[in-house]
């Protein structure tokens, strides 16, 4: 599947910027409604294992004044062990519509994070990744030995997670290190003589949303706020997303991909 669909690096970052923003904020209003028990130090789903996109990634490195002590504090994890996902997460969607199991992720390990500091806190928690916002708990982890979500939530999780890939289409998805590493080394650099690793996948429109069907009127009320949602001036979430869709001009590769499905 890599390779199929174009990637354009130089694509409207800053309107993709806007719409990754206003994900985060209305998954943080909706967190809200939660009793959910998550607090500072309490690290446990801080991995090497974050996935994201190169529009979270691109909005991430802007909010990092010093990219040469970012690049050392890396370093020493180029080579370690972590989830290298082999679908975006509109590609796994499309897989389950078309009655095909997705290929199995078995590369997990249990490192920390480079970003987390002795005491189990975030050193960059404001511009945290939508893959460290997204996890929350009913109960402490470390007594049930995972993340207990209320399944509605859930649901409107991976939802958010389908329309930050779409929103930065033609970019890419992979583990969060390997795009902040490909991101440092390749700055500056014309887009056309930037060779992409192939553990880095590009990314695609949302097929459908994939959830239960008892969980459909929760999450659109969630996305009729979200599309609403004014981004810029006189352009709500819905009009800027469309534009940004429309422009990439991916249609076709779109199609030839569901067909190699």
């Amino acid at each position: 599947m890599i390779g199929v669909m174009p990637v354009r690096l130089d694509y409207a970052p800053r309107e993709k910027g806007l719409l990754v923003q206003a994900v985060y904020k209305i998954l943080e209003e909706e967190a809200q409604r939660y009793s959910f028990v998550c607090r500072a130090g309490c690290a446990d789903c801080c991995t090497v294992n974050l996935q994201a996109t190169s529009a979270e990634v691109r909005l991430f490195l802007q909010k990092i004044e010093d990219k040469k002590a970012l690049y050392q504090l890396l370093e020493p994890f180029r080579a370690s062990p972590r989830l290298r996902p082999k679908v975006t997460p509109n590609e796994m969607a499309l897989l389950y519509m078309s009655g095909k199991e997705p290929p199995a992720e078995d590369d997990f390990v249990f490192s920390p994070c480079p970003f987390l500091n002795p005491e189990g806190l975030c050193k960059v928690y404001p511009w945290r990744i939508f893959g460290c916002r997204s996890v929350f708990s009913l109960k402490p982890c470390r007594e049930s030995g995972i993340a207990e979500m209320p399944p509605a939530f859930f649901s409107l999780v991976t939802v958010l997670m389908q329309l930050l890939e779409e929103i930065d289409i033609a970019g890419l998805y992979g583990n969060f290190l390997d795009l902040l590493f490909f991101f440092l080394e390749f700055e500056g650099q014309k887009p056309e003589d930037i060779v992409i690793p192939e553990y880095l996948l590009s990314n695609r429109e949302a097929p459908d949303f994939a959830i239960p069907p008892d969980h459909e009127e929760y999450v659109r009320g969630v996305l009729a706020r979200l599309y609403r949602e004014e981004v810029a001036p006189g352009q709500s979430f819905k009009s800027l997303l469309d534009k940004i869709k429309e422009g990439a001009k991916v249609k076709e590769a779109l199609s030839f991909l569901g067909e190699a499905l």
